[in-house]
């Protein structure tokens, strides 16, 4: 009877455990996954500006990836966002970083510090 008890107690424990595990994966991923989702959003939005750069000045550009920047709340400043045209080619780039942080009794905890680089080149 004893053996029977401590190997359904260390189920328990083990599920626990599992549980705890999962959860915390979980809960990574629910605070991670945005991060890439916007930057690789951003990305996108600098190819399809590139597109159109033959037609459209620097200023224009630089409005329809600030619309965007807005929109998805990117930690960043406009002025930030790099434009430049040589010769027949753009570059559009924009560096920023991401802060993965927990709070716990009122204070905030940084624990990783995610950078990206979203750049666009092409031709125009």
């Amino acid at each position: 009877m004893i053996g029977k008890h401590k190997s359904l107690g260390a189920s328990k424990l083990t599920c626990a455990v599992f549980l705890l595990i999962f959860g915390s994966l979980g809960f990574c991923a629910y605070k991670i996954i945005p991060f890439y989702y916007y930057y690789f959003e951003m990305q996108n939005q600098m190819e399809q500006v590139i597109k159109l750069a033959s037609i459209e000045p620097d200023k224009e550009i630089r409005k329809k990836l600030e619309y965007h920047i807005k929109s998805t709340q990117l930690p960043v400043k406009v002025e930030d966002l790099k434009i430049a045209r040589e010769g027949r080619t753009i570059k559009v780039s924009l560096r920023y970083s991401e802060i993965f942080y927990i709070s716990f009794r009122g204070k905030d905890y940084d624990l990783h510090e995610f950078k990206f680089h979203a750049y666009a080149e092409g031709p125009y």
